[in-house]
């Protein structure tokens, strides 16, 4: 079906025609009511009017757009579809058409709509999905003040299980005092994917980014709020990865497996670099398939250990579902070795930590980037 995002965006409306849709009376007297919610919300002072919890619908196909779902919103029109998340579409709406890789992500996303408040500050934890490494989540924030275009949102999870992990999470403002957000965390443990997770999610306060203090501190509005969900993990198949290996500038590549979800498909892959050139080493990836579909990734970050001569990472990156049709994925990895400074900790066996730095590439050394060879991975026992 074509993306309610372009459909709304390419209809020239006349909001006449609102009057002669086909709709009985109790579903005008609905829309009716929820115009009249909508106007009163956008008349509050700091944002969005309180109200109980509602469900989101479309309203006269191809006349109007009425989001008043996960956190109503109120009323939409077609001209602004891709300013709002389209019937909570979340994940979507975030990605913004970048990479594709969420597209599939609402429709087996688990609705939570769990709902907690605390200093002016109301969460709504929409939607989660976990596919057996990375957890996926999305949020509709209300507050009584504005925090700028895109604030930070002071927060952390716990999960039982986890040796370690990886996070992302972006947040923007759709309209005066509301917010949407969508975070991912990949997870480490001993098990390779598990079945289930339970997690404690965890936010302590809101900060506007665009404001600061006369010391240049941010200022930060205080909250306690606790969320506590279980999610069982979507099915997957794996795929082995024969010849498997690349290798650029001593820099080794080994790619371990795919897993194969409804919504996405995870690439496992393992790299070995000389201590001298870690902090200097970035991968770039083209996937393709054989029918000629390109498939852009995020990546997930890694874990791993520094030895006395290399550092040895376990990485993961996610991308779309693969075409059902494809027979063979061929992924090329591109080494880019990069001027960088900075520091940081390391951790032993025994949790001593010990601080390091480092000031660019080492003597001898070129920045640049190197293509290594092609990995063919064949998908004709999956599809």
């Amino acid at each position: 079906m074509k993306d309610l995002y372009d459909f709304f965006n390419e209809i020239d409306i006349d909001l006449n025609e609102f009057a002669e849709a086909e709709v009985d009376e109790l579903e005008k007297s609905r829309v009716k009511q929820r115009v009249r919610e909508g106007i009163a919300a956008t008349g509050q002072p700091g944002g969005v009017k309180k109200r109980g919890k509602s469900k989101a619908m479309v309203a006269v196909a191809a006349a109007m757009l009425m989001t008043v779902g996960l956190s109503g919103f109120g009323l939409v029109f077609p001209a602004y579809a891709r300013e709002v998340p389209v019937i909570g579409d979340i994940f979507r709406f975030l990605d913004d058409g970048r990479t594709g890789v969420y597209d599939l992500y609402t429709e087996k996303a688990l609705d939570i709509n769990m709902v907690k408040a605390d200093n002016g500050i109301e969460v709504t934890l929409n939607q989660g999905i976990y596919d057996g490494r990375t957890l996926s989540f999305t949020y509709t924030i209300k507050t009584e003040k504005d925090f700028g275009e895109r604030p930070r949102l002071d927060d952390w999870i716990d999960v039982d299980f986890a040796q370690g992990s990886t996070g992302s999470s972006q947040l923007k403002r759709v309209s005066p005092g509301v917010y949407v957000g969508q975070s991912n965390y990949t997870f480490f443990s001993e098990e390779e994917v598990r079945e289930a997770i339970s997690f404690r999610w965890r936010i302590s306060g809101m900060t506007n980014m665009e404001e600061s203090t006369e010391t240049g501190d941010y200022k930060t509005t205080d909250c306690k709020l606790n969320f506590s969900v279980s999610l069982n993990a979507l099915d997957y198949t794996v795929v082995k990865i024969d010849d498997n290996q690349a290798q650029a500038q001593n820099v080794a590549i080994s790619l371990n497996r795919l897993s194969l979800t409804p919504i996405n498909t995870l690439l496992y892959y393992s790299e070995i670099v000389p201590n001298n050139l870690s902090h200097a080493v970035q991968m770039d990836w083209e996937i393709k398939d054989d029918l000629g579909n390109i498939y852009e990734h995020e990546t997930n970050g890694g874990q791993g250990k520094v030895g006395d001569e290399t550092t040895e990472m376990e990485n993961i990156i996610t991308f779309k579902r693969l075409d059902p049709k494809a027979k063979t994925l061929l992924i090329t990895p591109t080494l880019k070795l990069v001027h960088s400074q900075g520091g940081g900790v390391a951790f032993d066996a025994n949790g001593k930590e010990t601080h390091f730095s480092y000031e660019g590439l080492p003597e001898g050394v070129d920045a640049g980037e190197w293509i290594m060879k092609t990995i063919s991975v064949d998908l004709s026992t999956v599809n």
